[in-house]
């Protein structure tokens, strides 16, 4: 079942569709999650959330052109709520008890993400996820972020760059 379909069936009331619909959204929901908040373990607490807000006020959406930029947008809610949450609360996380995925992989790259997160600013962060992670184009960036998309592009580029620097002793060259 595709987007659409399984959108209409939603519409509908059929939950037998929600796992369709799920599938062909969760990536792009997590990694704008991802993007905001440097965090996996929210990311995946605020993915669930964020699809339990969308089927409780399904009724907000007429059409599915507009039910992934719902999504989006309820996804950057939950998000900056919970951060605002967490700095409210003022509490110094420690590493050592959050417990890490068991996908070497999935290590790996939460891993690269954090020493990313660490060279580049919150901007250069979000647009670097959104492009590589999520595959979105910078057209869709520029939409999203309401930014022009030179900014977007040049922002991607300072990135890069800072993200070269900081991997330049693992980075194999190629002679």
């Amino acid at each position: 079942m595709d987007f659409e379909t399984s959108f209409h069936a939603i519409e509908k009331g059929d939950t037998s569709a929600f796992p369709a619909f799920y599938e062909s959204t969760k990536k792009d929901v997590f990694y704008n999650i991802l993007s905001l908040c440097r965090d996996y373990a929210l990311s995946e607490d605020l993915l669930q959330e964020t699809f339990i807000r969308f089927l409780e006020n399904r009724n907000r959406v007429s059409s599915p052109s507009k039910a992934k930029g719902y999504l989006m947008r309820i996804s950057r809610n939950l998000t900056l709520d919970a951060l605002n949450k967490r700095n409210k609360e003022s509490q110094i996380e420690d590493d050592s008890h959050v417990i890490a995925p068991k996908d070497p992989i999935r290590i790996d790259e939460e891993f690269l993400l954090r020493r990313l997160g660490k060279v580049l600013n919150d901007f250069e962060f979000r647009i670097l996820v959104l492009h590589v992670l999520d595959d979105m184009t910078f057209e869709e960036i520029r939409r999203l972020l309401h930014k022009p998309l030179g900014t977007v592009l040049w922002t991607y580029n300072q990135a890069i760059k800072k993200c070269r620097k900081e991997l330049q002793d693992e980075i194999p060259t190629h002679r």
